[in-house]
């Protein structure tokens, strides 16, 4: 059950991993697909995480784990500022690189896991979904390409405060 409460509560304590997967359920709330697509996409996400954190339990400690958190901060951010764009190529490719970038995240969970991995992947799975169906939610609340600037700040903020 430790395993468990550390996965829960670790996407929603660590920094990094909050704004990442709050702004990618922002990203996929301001597409205009459809449920079953966003969905879809929402899925693709958390199963980048799971590879990630696989791939850190047994990969281990890599120097470009880090590096590659931060900047998905930003990529993600961008991405969030193309999917108002009328090229559909655009918007495509911006949904792949942010998917891309939640693996570097799922990695570092796994390189931090605790004992149990597959209690703590249930306990991340659980609170990633929750943070970005919230995402979601406000995402399509808000609707605007701005939002991406309130990520970038965000991000920024943390890497000063870092």
């Amino acid at each position: 059950s430790h395993s468990f409460m550390s996965g829960l509560t670790h996407p929603v304590t660590g920094m990094d991993h909050l704004i990442m997967l709050i702004a990618f359920g922002l990203l996929i709330g301001a597409l205009s697909f459809s449920t079953k697509i966003k969905a879809a996409l929402i899925g693709g996400g958390l199963a980048s995480l799971v590879v990630g954190l696989l791939a850190g339990q047994a990969l281990g400690f890599s120097v470009i784990v880090e590096p590659a958190i931060i900047a998905s901060l930003f990529v993600v951010s961008l991405c969030l500022w193309h999917v108002f764009s009328p090229s559909t190529k655009r918007v495509n490719s911006v949904l792949v690189a942010s998917i891309a970038m939640l693996f570097f995240h799922g990695y570092a969970h796994g390189v931090e896991a605790a004992s149990n991995l597959t209690q703590f992947a249930t306990g991340m799975s659980i609170s990633a979904l929750a943070l970005m169906v919230i995402g979601t939610f406000v995402g399509r609340a808000i609707y605007s390409k701005w939002m991406s600037v309130g990520v970038a700040s965000a991000s920024a903020l943390l890497l000063l405060g870092a």
